[in-house]
């Protein structure tokens, strides 16, 4: 996909310049771009007027913008804070409720465990009834040897 547009327009190239430019004339002592460009009068107040350079105005800009990203450094803190304290909260509250699962199966099987030793009982007791009941049935069916009558008669 080849396109006619190209990505980079003039204004941006131009603005990525400066905003690279204006922090590097800090670093070299003695030369600054600004100084090409002549004084600035700004006045905020018919008061109060401030003869500014382009270096203290370089400097001022460069300040800003370092306080504008202090400022959103400072947001992207307290939001990640905020999401932190969610999930800290949110693993908080599964503990507890994993606690009292924890407990409730521990109940459940407590239960179950008494109602398996309750069913061996019964168990145990059904078998001795049912051996009884055996022996019982044996002694119905002994009958003492009955008396026939023989062939020759008396």
């Amino acid at each position: 996909m080849m396109s006619d547009k190209n990505d980079c327009d003039l204004s941006v190239v131009l603005g990525v310049l400066v905003v690279f430019a204006l922090p590097l004339t800090l670093l070299i002592p003695g030369f600054s771009v600004w100084e090409v460009v002549p004084k600035v009068r700004i006045t905020r107040m018919h008061i109060v007027s401030q003869d500014l350079t382009w270096s203290q105005l370089n400097a001022a800009i460069v300040s800003l913008l370092v306080i504008f990203f202090c400022c959103y450094l400072e947001i992207r803190k307290r939001k990640l804070d905020d999401m932190v304290e969610k999930v800290l909260t949110v693993s908080q509250a599964t503990e507890s409720t994993m606690d009292v699962e924890r407990e409730r199966q521990a109940a459940a099987v407590k239960v179950c465990v008494d109602l398996l030793d309750a069913s061996a009982e019964h168990y145990e007791n059904l078998v001795l009834l049912r051996d009884e009941l055996r022996k019982r049935e044996k002694l119905k069916q002994q009958y003492p040897p009955a008396i026939e009558p023989s062939s020759v008669i008396m």
